[in-house]
């Protein structure tokens, strides 16, 4: 018969054991004990799989192998580099470059983060009463450290030696790093715990500085490809491809998805309002939305409306021949409401588009059609922005439920360092469903339809990027004393000044780099520039796509 049997004997040693499963959280420390296993489950597995998956591409594909057909590829090679024509040829049918090398590069930004982090708190810990961030010594190594590694990996120049210069000052700096105070009764609460408690209040939101990192970084990178790939300096390896493989500037605009999706996960979190947690409506909801949506599609038609008057080159594969990214970025807040009241796990959503999609992509003529179709009416003109925004929505929807776990505040010190577990099985899963699509089905990553291949690996790699910013935040933090662990942190210790700058202010860097780079390329004559002229315009130019979001930060002011 059904029913509890309170007769029943139980096993004090299997009580107790269900017990400990049950309250791991609560008592997980990251020491030396449990150090190995983080590494080897977020480290060490998830690499031994990424080599797998990479020395066996191309040779366990169970399904078609996609090739160019002759017909795609113009038979008129233009020779003149300053027309429009020889320009747009110049970035078609691009192949990209390997999973490996695309990591390589973008390992620098972990790297710069990793020195920056451990030098600053280095010198807060010798004299934290004299440390200011603002100081123009630690703005000069903000761009040192952050700027002239991403010059050196984006345009191929002394990689390994970058990353090698990186990974030595990291060493040296983290080494400057006492250690915390010893603590004798290893089993007492973290003296950091009581400022948790303290400082907690259900449905607040409070700024995380590894979040801060993770977005001005992919938007540092973004800006900076628009117009480097404008310049032979730049390799095209890492130019968006032109169907199906995988690039730097792919991975770079999924990215901006990704990274988006999860700070607007802060719009569909309970609110606290005159001391309660409310939730907003449906229709709340589709309000926020539109007025998020309003200036960036004004944007869209902006930029369309530009390009067409002067007769600026555009590449019709990319997004279309009247698209733009701004029309994607625009609709994505409308969209997200109405995904939210079929199903309010944003997981099960996105993970059905994606399915959904990619079995319409590849079992039934909609593939052929969207690759081979003619552009003979406004659909089929812009076939790859309108389709491709299925994928971009699931995309931010990924990022949303990402954002769900990391961005609430913690009620504890343990709660926070179990967000580490959490990104770390989104990072695992993401990285499962990419091998099973590619590498076991046979299904190519593309941008330019945003297919499920491609959304999972860049989901997979930004909660890789944001596990990695949690770690180098945790461990160097932790050799902090309690007393300046939380408390008195000043400007510039958390965040870089020009990481926190361009954070605050992302859609308007964004912008203004977008204007620099028609600008530049309707005045200068990029292919005809020399490795220095490239570097020197290069350099100015990310300098001054910067000096905005500088002085609003420097005034306090925030706009998008």
């Amino acid at each position: 018969m059904g029913g509890h049997n309170e007769t029943l004997l139980k096993d004090p040693a299997i009580e107790e054991w269900i017990w400990m499963r049950n309250n791991t959280h609560r008592y997980f420390k990251i020491n030396k004990r449990t150090t190995p296993t983080l590494i080897a489950m977020g480290i060490v597995f998830p690499g031994l799989l990424f080599w797998f998956a990479s020395s066996t591409q191309d040779k366990l594909k169970l399904g078609p192998v996609v090739k160019k057909s002759v017909a795609d590829m113009d038979p008129l090679v233009p020779s003149d580099p300053t027309t429009k024509e020889y320009k747009e040829w110049r970035v078609s049918d691009l192949d990209g470059s390997s999973l490996t090398e695309i990591h390589m590069v973008l390992s620098t930004v972990v790297l710069s983060y990793w020195c920056w982090k451990c030098k600053t708190a280095a010198e807060f810990h010798r004299n934290p009463a004299k440390f200011s961030g603002r100081s123009w010594q630690h703005f000069v190594f903000e761009c040192t450290v952050f700027l002239v590694p991403m010059f050196m990996a984006l345009t191929d120049h002394y990689l390994y030696t970058t990353i090698a210069a990186l990974i030595g000052t990291g060493i040296y700096y983290r080494k400057q790093i006492p250690n915390a105070p010893y603590r004798a009764d290893k089993w007492a609460p973290d003296p950091r715990a009581d400022s948790f408690k303290q400082s907690f209040a259900p449905g607040k939101i409070t700024p995380k500085s590894y979040l801060s990192i993770y977005r001005a970084e992919m938007m540092l990178l973004t800006c900076f490809c628009i117009l480097a790939v404008d310049f032979n300096v730049f390799p095209l390896k890492f130019a968006k491809v032109e169907t199906f493989g995988t690039s730097i500037m792919d991975l770079g605009v999924g990215s901006f998805v990704f990274s988006a999706g999860v700070v607007g996960a802060k719009s569909v979190l309970p609110k606290r309002v005159d001391g309660k947690i409310v939730a907003l409506s449906l229709w709340q909801q589709l309000k926020a939305g539109l007025w998020t949506s309003l200036p960036v599609l004004v944007l869209g038609i902006a930029r369309f409306v530009l390009t067409e008057s002067v007769d600026y080159q555009k590449h019709a594969t990319e997004y279309g021949t009247h698209w733009n990214f701004f029309f994607t970025l625009g609709l994505l807040p409308i969209c997200v409401p109405l995904g939210l009241s079929l199903c309010g796990d944003l997981r099960v959503t996105s993970m059905a588009l994606l399915v959904v999609y990619q079995a319409l992509y590849s079992l039934t003529p909609l593939g052929n059609w969207l690759e081979h179709a003619d552009r003979t009416n406004i659909v089929a003109a812009n076939r790859e922005g309108i389709f491709s925004f299925v994928g971009y929505l699931a995309m931010f929807l990924l990022g949303m439920s990402l954002g769900q776990e990391v961005l609430p505040d913690a009620p504890t010190f343990k709660a926070r360092r179990m967000r580490l577990v959490s990104v770390l099985g989104v990072w695992t899963t993401a990285l499962i469903s990419f091998f099973l699509f590619s590498f076991v089905l046979g299904i190519e990553p593309s941008r330019r339809f945003a297919n499920a291949p491609y959304c999972f690996w860049v989901a997979g790699f930004n909660a890789a990027m944001l596990w990695v910013f949690m770690v180098i935040e945790e461990d160097v933090d932790s050799k902090l004393p309690p007393q300046l662990a939380r408390a008195g942190r000043p400007a510039g210790y958390e965040v870089p000044v020009i990481l926190e700058a361009i954070n605050g202010n992302s859609l308007t860097t964004f912008l203004v780099a977008n204007l620099l780079t028609g600008a530049i390329n309707m005045q200068v004559e990029t292919l005809l520039c020399t490795t220095v002229q490239s570097m020197l315009v290069l350099g100015g130019y990310t300098l001054m796509f910067m000096l905005p979001a500088l002085l609003l930060y420097r005034s306090n002011i925030r706009l998008r």
